[in-house]
């Protein structure tokens, strides 16, 4: 076992340990994150020792979990997740110990960290398992740990009703892939991962029941419904781990059972590539028309998900038509905006808790004017949002190139005109994708942080303490220096295809990245220097007024004003309407009041989620008119299965 191996088991094992501690004795929040911050700096180091090498461990047979060892295995793309992981908890953790104390009458702290560093010790054991009873352990960890996150505040009952919508989401996720592992068992004989294949036509049906289990917990669309409600209601650091780390681990498992066990289904390939595009363009759509500014991240966390699903999908694609090259390229771009987006969401949702501590309000509608009293957290959230939208020299325009060029490429080289149709298709797709995320971000920073304050706690607010400034300081950092470095980051990923070592990576894509990234990065720089440093003195201007004098904040364009053109567009898909209320004696010439209210339908939870639930909630109303409390009636159950099962037996023999 090497020395990286051995630091990632013990922190794993430290984290297993702390659950209980924290369980059994009331933890002080900062020794708490202090540990957690430590099991982060521990898995950072771990995942660079490991890079480039591959370990398998397996634990004695008196731990094992039935008649199964457990299995662990790291390699180069486990570490890349775990350097992700390590990253973001850190920073989450450092976090943690001020924001929370805002909090502090409505979340148990023996619960929280319990579940935290649960948490975090389910996320890693999903990255390091080898085996699938492993894989189901550390996933189950996770997303009951998660779950019991979300409901922190636990007398709410829209964090109740958060929490049970994510509690199915998990639930049916555990169940295709419960079921996709037992055929995958039947078939090879073995629970290893290293000896699963997906190019054999008998394993296809396991293919598909793995791939809609990973995709409902990756929140894919129509998947996505339990995170818009999950993330506004958990903790600002929590939500930072599950949209920057946890919805990764479903990307991480994709691409070791589809990419590295080589899927060959032409029909799964292609539906992952259009639920990738369909995901992307709905997320931005409805995240533009959001009100609260963590329902804003939660969309684009599905809008990210879609892009990186885009790069695996046209990776798998691109492998089995042989255009390596473009495979390279694909993967690369996923793995890059992984990582990314594991960088700017959490800063983005770090921030977002930094509004929420300050002016205790996340409502778009009541905020404005941040930027002057909250500089700190405005230029870190400016950071993120520049990252978000591929802005250069922020490590999201790297990413995005790359999906770009693998799909342009990809546009010219594939042999069939429809796939180059698809391609091209995709390409105006995420054209357009792209600039709703700029509208989406610009409208986040103009309404939360720009103009005058439009609410009294807005007005009140004041800068965050220096310990939830600096991780969004040091994320912001991460943002543009994996930018700048992006050409140095890409070969090392390029390579984590198996097969293809021998193969020249195509490094010409980045050849003139570098130098203009830097030059745009030291000018931006430069200007910012010259305008807050260096020029002390101010300018007081009085704009043109109409002669109405000083314009009040009711005049300031609002979140719902700005995407009013872009509603209207598409208001076949968000069913968008506006309610015009007209009051007053004579309200047709001189009205004394004018409230305008906009609202939008999501016509997957009203049409699909929502029928379903009932139609479920009746079922199981008629199944519990079964349980009578009669044995004479349980005894008769019993007596019909064990006949059923005769019958049944004879009939399969």
């Amino acid at each position: 076992m090497s020395i990286g191996s051995m630091i990632i088991g013990a922190s794993c094992l430290t984290a297993l340990v702390l659950v209980f501690c924290c369980l059994l004795h009331k933890p002080n929040h900062r020794i708490a994150s202090l540990l957690l911050a430590s099991i982060g700096v521990l898995f950072v180091s771990g995942a660079l020792l490991c890079w480039n090498t591959v370990t398998l461990w397996h634990i004695s047979d008196w731990i094992s979990i039935g008649l199964i060892c457990p299995e662990f295995k790291v390699d180069s793309l486990a570490a890349f997740f775990l350097l992700s992981l390590g990253t973001i908890t850190t920073c989450c953790a450092v976090y943690s110990p001020a924001y929370l104390h805002h909090l502090a009458d409505k979340i148990n702290s023996r619960f929280y960290w319990s579940a935290q560093f649960a948490f975090v010790l389910g996320m890693a054991g999903v990255l390091i398992s080898a085996n699938a009873v492993v894989f189901l352990v550390a996933w189950e960890v996770m997303s009951l740990a998660s779950a019991c996150l979300v409901v922190s505040e636990f007398r709410q009952h829209r964090a109740q009703r958060a929490a049970m919508i994510y509690l199915v989401a998990t639930r049916m996720a555990t169940g295709f892939i419960s079921a996709g592992f037992l055929i995958m068992y039947s078939i090879c004989g073995d629970w290893s991962f290293d000896s699963w294949q997906f190019s054999d036509h008998h394993k296809w049906l396991a293919a598909s029941l793995l791939m809609l289990g990973l995709i409902i917990k990756a929140g894919v669309w129509p998947f996505h419904i339990w995170l818009p409600y999950a993330h506004p209601e958990a903790p600002s650091p929590v939500s930072a781990l599950m949209s920057g780390v946890m919805v990764k681990v479903s990307i991480f498992a994709l691409i070791r059972f589809f990419v590295f066990g080589h899927l060959t289904c032409a029909p799964l390939i292609y539906g992952l590539f259009a639920l990738a595009c369909i995901s992307a363009f709905w997320g931005i759509l409805f995240a533009i028309n959001q009100r609260e500014l963590k329902r804003v991240l939660a969309y684009s966390t599905v809008e990210n998900v879609g892009l990186i699903l885009v790069g695996v999908s046209l990776c798998i694609w691109a492998n089995n038509l042989g255009l390596t090259g473009i495979a390279k390229i694909a993967l690369t771009g996923a793995l890059l905006h992984s990582f990314g987006h594991g960088l700017f969401k959490s800063l983005l949702f770090l921030c977002a808790g930094s509004v929420d501590y300050a002016a205790h309000t996340r409502d778009l509608s009541l905020l404005g004017g941040l930027a002057k009293t909250m500089p700190s957290t405005g230029i870190a959230f400016i950071a993120g949002s520049s990252a978000i939208c591929a802005l250069p020299p922020f490590n999201g325009f790297a990413s995005k190139w790359c999906l770009y060029q693998g799909l342009l490429q990809s546009s010219f080289t594939m042999p069939l005109l429809i796939d180059r149709a698809i391609t091209l298709g995709a390409i105006g797709l995420l054209s357009c994708v792209g600039a709703l995320a700029i509208a989406t971000f610009a409208k986040a920073i103009a309404v939360a942080f720009l103009g005058n304050a439009r609410s009294p706690q807005s007005r009140k607010a004041k800068e965050v303490p220096l310990s939830m400034k600096v991780p969004q300081t040091f994320l912001a950092l991460c943002c543009l220096v994996a930018g700048v470095s992006s050409p140095w980051l890409a070969p090392p990923l390029m390579a984590l295809i198996p097969g293809t070592n021998g193969l020249q990576p195509p490094i010409s894509i980045f050849a003139t990245l570098p130098l203009w990234q830097v030059g745009l990065a030291l000018t931006v720089m430069i200007m910012f220097f010259y305008g807050c440093v260096l020029n002390k003195a101010p300018h007081i201007d009085r704009t043109w007024d109409c002669g109405f004098g000083s314009l009040g904040i009711k005049s300031q364009v609002t979140g719902d004003s700005f995407a009013q053109p872009i509603a209207r567009i598409f208001s076949p898909i968000l069913r968008h309407k506006l309610a015009i209320h007209i009051s007053g004696r004579e309200r047709r010439h001189f009205p004394e009041r004018i409230v305008v209210e906009p609202s939008m339908v999501s016509l997957l939870e009203t049409r699909l989620y929502r029928p379903a639930a009932n139609i479920l909630d009746r079922i199981s109303r008629m199944i519990g008119k079964l349980q009578a409390g009669s044995i004479h009636l349980y005894l008769l159950y019993v007596c019909l299965a064990l006949v059923l099962v005769v019958f049944a037996g004879i009939f399969l023999w």
